[in-house]
C-alpha cells in the first residue's frame, strides 16, 4: 500500500483532473454552439446572396389533408334559420390563356386607309372598273413617344369705343389667367404631374429625366426640377393633411418602415408607411431623419384603434400592447432563417402554413358571387379552424423552448413567437383584422425599388416633400387610378381653392368614383 500522503495527493490530482475535464467540456460545448451559430450565419448569407428570396413552404406537410381529432373539434355552432355549409378547399385558380388578347376598346384609334391603285382597280379579265363591296379592318397596337407642347392662352382684349370717343378713361376688359400650380413658372400641371409620376411611381431619378426631357426639347436642370417638386409638395400638403385625418379614423391600420440614405450630412433616414382600413382607404408616408419612437407617436397622435405592426418598441405608446396586432409573416421569417440549421423549424412552418390555408378559404368564400359571407362567418371559421391549430402550436412552442438554445436561430424564432403570442392570435377576434402585415410591406415595396434608382434624399427639407408626393401617388395606385390623370386634375384644382376649403372631392377614393372610366382603364 502506498503512503497516505500519496493517496491524498492522487485524490487531489484526480479531482483537479475532473474539474479540468468538466471545464474543457464546457469550452467544447461553447465552441460547438459558436460554430453552429457561425455556420447558420454563413448559410443565411449564402441564401441571401444566391438563393431565392421567397418564404413559401414547398411540398406537402404533415398537416395537409388531415382534419382535427374529435377531441379537438370545437363545439358545433348554434343552428340558425339558414343552414350553414362548411367551406370546402378552394379549387386551383384557373390560369389565363396565353393567346393574343383583344385590344382595349377605349384606346384612341387612328384610321389609315390602304387602297388599291387606279390600275389595280381595273379587272384584269375584262377591263371593267371594279366596285367596292366591303372592307377588312386589321388592328395593330402602336406607340407614340411623349411629346412636349406649348399651351398658348389667348385672352382677347376689349375696349369701349364710345368712352374713348368722348374722352373718358378707356374701359378695357380682359379675362384673367387661370392660376398656375407654381406661380410665374410657366409650367403646366400635366408636365409637373409627369415629373412626379416618373420619379415616384416609375422610379426615374431626376438626372435621368433631365436627359429625357432634353431629348424632347426642354433643356432643364435637375435643380429646377427639385424646386418644382418642392413647390408641388407644398401645394399638395392640405390634401395630405386631410388624408391623414381620415386615416386616423380607421378601426385598424397597418404600419411599417424602411431605411433611406439622407445627405447633408450623410446618415440614415426612415420612411414610415401607414395604411387605413376599408372605410378610410388612404396610404400615407412619413419620412423622418432617424428611427425613434417619437416619430410614429407624433404621426399617430390621438389614434385609439388597432395597429398591425412588427415588434418595434416605437409603437408601444400607441397601442400599449393591448391594441397591437402581430404579423405572422414576421414570425414565419424567423423560422425560415432557422430551417437550414434546425429541422424542427420545418414543423413550425407547417403550422403556419395551415393558418394561411384557412385564410385562403375565407378569401375564396368572400369572393364568391351572390354569396352573403358576413364578418361573423369569418370569425366563426377562424375560431373553429385556426383556433385549435394555434392551441397545438403554442403547446409545441412551449415544449421546444425548453430544449432550444436561446441564441440560436431556432431559439430566437421560438422566443419571438412566444413573446408576441398575444398579438399574433388577436386576429381571431374580428373580421377586420388581418393575419399579417403584408399590406404595409406591399405598400412600401415600390419605395424600396425606387431607392435603388434615385439612391438618396437630398436633405432634411426633402423629407416632407417626399412624404407628401409619395402619399398622393400611393393613393392613386391603391385605387387603380391613372396617377398622371389624377395628379394633373389635383394640381389644376388646388390653386383655385381658398385656404381651408373643402378638398373631399380631391381624395383618391372619391375621385375614383367620379372618374370610373379612368379607373376601369387601369384595372
Amino acid at each position: 500500500m502506498p503512503p497516505t500522503d500519496d493517496i491524498d495527493d492522487l485524490r487531489r490530482k484526480l479531482a483537479h483532473a475532473d474539474a479540468v475535464i468538466a471545464e474543457l467540456r464546457g469550452v467544447v460545448a461553447d465552441l460547438r454552439k459558436q460554430v453552429e451559430a457561425q455556420q447558420a450565419h454563413i448559410h443565411r448569407l449564402v441564401k441571401i446572396t444566391f438563393g431565392r428570396g421567397g418564404e413559401r413552404v414547398e411540398g406537402p406537410t404533415l398537416f395537409d389533408g388531415l382534419d382535427l381529432p374529435d377531441a379537438e373539434q370545437p363545439p358545433p355552432p348554434v343552428e340558425s334559420s339558414t343552414p350553414e355549409t362548411v367551406p370546402e378547399v378552394p379549387p386551383a385558380a384557373k390560369r389565363k390563356g396565353h393567346g393574343r388578347r383583344r385590344k382595349p376598346a377605349d384606346l384612341p384609334r387612328r384610321r389609315e386607309d390602304i387602297d388599291l391603285t387606279a390600275a389595280e382597280k381595273v379587272c384584269a379579265c375584262c377591263g371593267t372598273l371594279k366596285i367596292r363591296i366591303g372592307q377588312v379592318v386589321s388592328e395593330r397596337l402602336d406607340y407614340q413617344p411623349m411629346a412636349l407642347f406649348v399651351r398658348e392662352l389667348v385672352r382677347p382684349t376689349y375696349a369701349c369705343r364710345s368712352c374713348e370717343s368722348q374722352g373718358h378713361d378707356p374701359q378695357i376688359a380682359r379675362a384673367s389667367l387661370p392660376p398656375e400650380p407654381i406661380p410665374r413658372s410657366g409650367i403646366g400641371s400635366g408636365l409637373l404631374a409627369h415629373v412626379i409620376v416618373s420619379k415616384l411611381v416609375d422610379h426615374l431619378p431626376l438626372h435621368r429625366q433631365e436627359a429625357i426631357l432634353a431629348r424632347h426639347g426642354w433643356d432643364v436642370r435637375r435643380s429646377t426640377l427639385c424646386d418644382h417638386l418642392r413647390a408641388c409638395g407644398h401645394l399638395l400638403t392640405p390634401l395630405y393633411d386631410l388624408m391623414r385625418r381620415r386615416l386616423l379614423r380607421s378601426f385598424a391600420i397597418h404600419a411599417d418602415d424602411t431605411p433611406l440614405v439622407l445627405l447633408r450630412p450623410l446618415r440614415t433616414a426612415y420612411a414610415w408607411v401607414y395604411l387605413g382600413d376599408a372605410a378610410n382607404p388612404y396610404t400615407l408616408f412619413d419620412l423622418t431623419a432617424g428611427r425613434r419612437q417619437e416619430f410614429p407617436q407624433a404621426f399617430l397622435a390621438g389614434y385609439r384603434g388597432f395597429v398591425h405592426a412588427d415588434a418595434y418598441d416605437g409603437y408601444n405608446a400607441v397601442h400599449n400592447d393591448v391594441r397591437h396586432l402581430g404579423c405572422w409573416m414576421h414570425a414565419r421569417r424567423y423560422f425560415v432563417d432557422a430551417e437550414p440549421t434546425d429541422p424542427r423549424a420545418v414543423e413550425a412552418l407547417a403550422f403556419i402554413r395551415t393558418l394561411y390555408a384557412v385564410e385562403r378559404e375565407i378569401q375564396v368564400e368572400r369572393e364568391k358571387p351572390g354569396e352573403t359571407f358576413t364578418a361573423a362567418d369569418v370569425v366563426r371559421i377562424r375560431r373553429t379552424r385556426a383556433g385549435p391549430i394555434l392551441a397545438q402550436f403554442r403547446d409545441w412552442l412551449d415544449e421546444q423552448q425548453r430544449s432550444a438554445t436561446p441564441k440560436s436561430l431556432f431559439g430566437q424564432a421560438v422566443g419571438y413567437a412566444r413573446n408576441q403570442w398575444a398579438s399574433l392570435v388577436r386576429y381571431l377576434d374580428d373580421a377586420r383584422f388581418a393575419i399579417d402585415n403584408g399590406a404595409a410591406e406591399r405598400a412600401i415595396r415600390p419605395l424600396a425599388i425606387g431607392r435603388g434608382n434615385w439612391l438618396h434624399v437630398g436633405g432634411d427639407s426633402g423629407l416632407k416633400t417626399a412624404s407628401v408626393l409619395l402619399s398622393v401617388c400611393a393613393g392613386a395606385t391603391r385605387h387603380r387610378l391613372d396617377p398622371w390623370a389624377y395628379l394633373t386634375h389635383v394640381l389644376s384644382e388646388l390653386p383655385t381653392r381658398s385656404t381651408g376649403a373643402d378638398l373631399t372631392d380631391l381624395l383618391p377614393d372619391v375621385w375614383a368614383k367620379a372618374h370610373a372610366r379612368v379607373r376601369q382603364r387601369i384595372a
